[in-house]
């Protein structure tokens, strides 16, 4: 009985524990259900997991960086991960079950200080591209030490955020974005009543960590290689060079994922809004007072902004990996954690914000004969459906049925991850 009440304390102490566990439960539950009926016909194995990126990070795991001026190559991917696959001696299953089960430690860490409702815990954890944390890919190791640094931002830890930059940075080629969230955390941190030396002290450090770690895989792949910008290189085989966006945007992974994409792109969007408006109060901070925001939401506003500023100008009219660097990362999960501590909108807000999606959508062609083939009827039931799924979410905290639309919300995501995560085993395009 003791141990019983012991259990039961911990959890009630530690209910972010309780929901992942709940979440491990159901997740497994659900895939085997819908894997006895034959609904989904593939489940993770050494072979079927090893599509995609994960050659790339192989050939850096066994041999180290190579390098070519004529094509793809290896250098446009950062070492940290696939140097502690090798470190590690895994193979590709079980690589894959480690990224997960790190993952979800540190979601768990994330939901518990951020004193994540289960509801939201539960609703996020399902995401539907959060499929990546069971592939042998760098998303697990980088929503890690992102976390690191979100939490170090969050309980004022010093070692840390340092720390969180500086795995982040030799993790992913994204973490290169962290340099404009960086600065503009740092200047509306400064302009805070007696906080101009600590945002001078944490914005610093951190520049010089995110700076460190650059330099760390530009050594190592000159060292390796001969070149040390040959992760800049690389990207043009990748598709990835300075142009203006074309219209209106796709995706090569379909009408699958392009939803994703688009509410990711979304969240870009609302981002820039959002760090558009703190910079014109921050022009105008002798006149009223700065709204007093927390630099870890600046900090993950900024990311987001970065990212849809970098993927808009570089891959051209693609949003190609959209809701891998947003969606899929400790930065989303502390926007709808600050979201859901702000008081309810008017519903004219709403509004606001319903006319402003739709005018989005034109970018892929909704509205016109132009997206992806589809008649116009066709395209403005996608997009309603688009439309109304992340409304539901918008407007989650004011349903009088919450539960009841929370666990719709659940299952079909879970459903959905599912599906993505056995199109990525057959090979079909899920990036």
């Amino acid at each position: 009985m003791s141990s019983f009440s012991s259990s039961f304390s911990f959890l009630k102490r530690y209910p972010a524990v309780a929901a992942v566990g709940v979440h491990l439960l159901l997740l497994t539950a659900l895939a085997s259900a819908l894997y006895c009926f034959g609904v989904i016909r593939y489940l993770p194995d050494d072979a079927n997991v090893a599509r995609w990126d994960v050659q790339w990070y192989t050939l850096i795991r066994d041999g180290g960086y190579t390098y070519s001026d004529t094509g793809m190559s290896p250098t446009a991917f950062f070492p940290l991960f696939p140097y502690v696959w090798r470190w590690t001696h895994l193979n590709n299953l079980h690589m894959g079950m480690l990224n997960y089960g790190l993952f979800v430690v540190a979601f768990g860490c994330l939901a518990q200080q951020l004193r994540l409702p289960a509801r939201w815990t539960l609703l996020l954890l399902s995401t539907p591209v959060l499929l990546f944390m069971v592939i042998p890919y760098t998303e697990a190791l980088f929503f890690v030490f992102s976390t690191l640094l979100v939490l170090g931002l969050h309980r004022q830890r010093m070692s840390w955020w340092l720390l969180g930059l500086l795995g982040a940075g030799l993790t992913r080629s994204a973490s290169t974005l962290f340099l404009p969230a960086l600065l503009f955390m740092a200047l509306l941190w400064a302009a805070q009543p007696g906080q101009a030396r600590r945002a001078a002290l944490w914005g610093g450090l951190g520049l010089l960590a995110n700076g460190l770690s650059i330099g760390v895989v530009a050594f190592i792949q000159w060292y390796q290689v001969g070149e040390p910008f040959a992760f800049v290189k690389a990207q043009a085989f990748w598709g990835r060079h300075l142009r203006w966006p074309e219209f209106p945007l796709n995706t090569p992974s379909g009408i699958n994922v392009l939803w994703l994409d688009a509410l990711a792109l979304w969240t870009g969007v609302m981002a820039i809004c959002a760090c558009c408006w703190l910079a014109l109060r921050w022009l105008q901070r002798n006149k009223r007072p700065l709204p007093a925001v927390p630099p870890v939401v600046v900090f993950a506003l900024g990311y987001c902004v970065s990212v849809t500023l970098y993927l808009l100008s570089y891959q051209g009219g693609s949003i190609w990996n959209f809701a891998r660097y947003v969606l899929a990362t400790p930065f989303f999960v502390v926007l709808v954690w600050y979201l859901g501590t702000q008081p309810a909108w008017p519903r004219r807000y709403y509004l606001y914000i319903l006319a402003a999606t739709l005018a989005l959508w034109q970018v892929f062609g909704a509205y016109t004969l132009a997206f992806d083939n589809f008649t116009r009827g066709q395209a403005l039931w996608y997009f309603g459906l688009v439309t109304a799924y992340l409304f539901a979410y918008l407007t989650l905290r004011q349903f009088r049925w919450q539960r009841e639309v929370s666990m719709l919300l659940y299952v079909f995501n879970l459903v959905v991850q599912l599906h993505l995560l056995e199109c990525f085993l057959q090979y079909y395009v899920v990036q």
